[in-house]
């Protein structure tokens, strides 16, 4: 349902500083309900107050605004009056959100203080109240407090007064003001939140390690307890809230997220953002499943630009990364011939042998490197050897993988030899193995090779 005109008109006859242009942005950070709230609430000082406690006059954050709506919605459903809206429609300017609740405002309060509003299609014609608050706007200029807000906070023993104190809990976010939060919904979402406030009676719970952002749609999911809004740089953290929260429909929830993630067709950014993600889970809780989904999802891709974008600097990658990229790539030559080239470039500008490219080295098949990719993988063993500062250690391993990759060579050509299909290009490699008398260094041999 669209936002009609009459209502857009009726909310800006009462307000007196905030004026509503755009009712999909200028409603989300709670201030203008807030300003409509203390403006019609006049006669429940009570509910006014206690709602100004909880509230941030200039919201800053995503966080601070979810939890000015919050406030907004505990002081309308205090008589237990329905509202069918959640902090983040409110945030995420939801129109019927926004819709519904100025219709609850106007259907409760527009007769306060004896004022009589009618709305029909154009006309908003107001009485009473208009002209108080037309007066009261007068005043504020005479007295030029032109930057003031009409959100004037109670005096501290007022809100004491008012405030209950064991029905909140106060947050403590990163780089910020605390958040207020009702206590209720903390200990029933979460058997954590649940020890920490009932049981041991902490009244402050400190959430720093976290975005404050990411902290305040993580409270309005629990509020809701539904998890469908949130953005993808947001899922580690809510996932990881989730968990060391122990809410495990919350988990669930996250978890079903990223395998419709999986499902979907992905080209190589949301392929890198899912398995980043996937890649985290395994590393922090050793759960493999999502990961295993995903490569056997993707697998059947031509992943080559994917692979040689993902290992082009193979310092900043370790061996369960190597491992994975192997299996996504597959047992095929084109893969390790793709792999062999991704070393070769790498080794383009460096001066001594990274423990990364040892480590990639042995994980191919010797049989299949032998025989379909001899001059490519020779020619790595001779970029290595080559390099600048190459220790005594590394050469070792050069001479032990150059000897590997003989005798592989060696029990081929006896087995073609013994079923007579010796081929002459497989008998003349046994040259290539000698040792140049004149030179009396072992690492002039020359190799092939290929991945498992």
């Amino acid at each position: 349902m669209d936002l009609t005109d009459d209502i857009i008109d009726w909310a800006n006859s009462i307000l007196i500083k905030a004026k509503v242009n755009d009712p999909t942005k200028d409603f989300c950070d709670g201030t203008v309900f807030m300003e409509l709230i203390v403006l019609l609430m006049s006669d429940n000082e009570t509910a006014v107050f206690g709602a100004l406690e909880k509230f941030h006059e200039n919201p800053s954050t995503m966080a601070y605004s979810l939890n000015n709506l919050r406030a907004v919605l505990k002081c309308l459903t205090e008589d237990r009056t329905f509202v069918d809206v959640t902090p983040l429609d409110l945030y995420r300017g939801k129109k019927q959100a926004v819709w519904q609740l100025l219709t609850v405002l106007r259907d409760k309060y527009s007769d306060t203080n004896s004022s009589e509003i009618e709305i029909s299609g154009e006309d908003v014609k107001t009485q009473d109240k208009t002209d108080q608050l037309n007066s009261a706007a007068d005043a504020e200029d005479n007295e030029g407090d032109a930057t003031s807000s009409c959100l004037e906070l109670p005096e501290l023993e007022d809100q004491l007064a008012v405030l209950n104190i064991n029905e909140s809990v106060i947050i403590l976010i990163k780089d910020g003001d605390p958040l207020c939060v009702d206590r209720q919904k903390l200990t029933k979402a979460s058997p954590v939140f649940k020890r920490l406030i009932e049981e041991l009676s902490f009244y402050e719970i400190e959430m720093d390690d976290f975005e404050a952002d990411t902290v305040g749609v993580f409270l309005a999911i629990l509020e809701e307890e539904k998890a469908e809004d949130f953005e993808e740089n947001q899922f580690r953290e809510i996932h990881k809230l989730s968990v060391v929260f122990e809410i495990l429909w919350l988990q669930i929830s996250c978890r079903s997220w990223l395998r419709g993630k999986i499902k979907r067709r992905m080209g190589n950014i949301e392929k890198l953002y899912v398995f980043e993600e996937c890649l985290f889970i395994l590393r922090k809780w050793e759960e493999t499943d999502l990961m295993d989904m995903l490569i056997t999802k993707i697998m059947p891709d031509d992943n080559t630009q994917f692979i040689m974008e993902y290992l082009k600097d193979l310092k900043r990658v370790d061996s369960i990364q190597i491992d994975l990229m192997l299996q996504i790539g597959g047992r095929k030559v084109e893969s390790i011939e793709m792999f062999l080239k991704i070393i070769l470039k790498y080794l383009e500008n460096e001066t001594k042998l990274e423990k990364n490219v040892k480590y990639l080295l042995q994980k191919f098949d010797l049989a299949m490197c032998f025989e379909e990719l001899n001059e490519l993988y020779t020619h790595v063993l001779d970029a290595i050897r080559n390099l600048r500062d190459i220790t005594v250690e590394d050469l070792r391993f050069v001479v032990e993988i150059s000897s590997k990759i003989m005798k592989v060579g060696y029990e081929i050509y006896q087995s073609q030899k013994d079923s007579g299909k010796t081929q002459s290009t497989v008998a003349s490699l046994s040259d290539d193995y000698h040792d140049d008398p004149g030179d009396p260094s072992p690492l002039e041999y020359k190799s092939p090779c290929r991945t498992q």
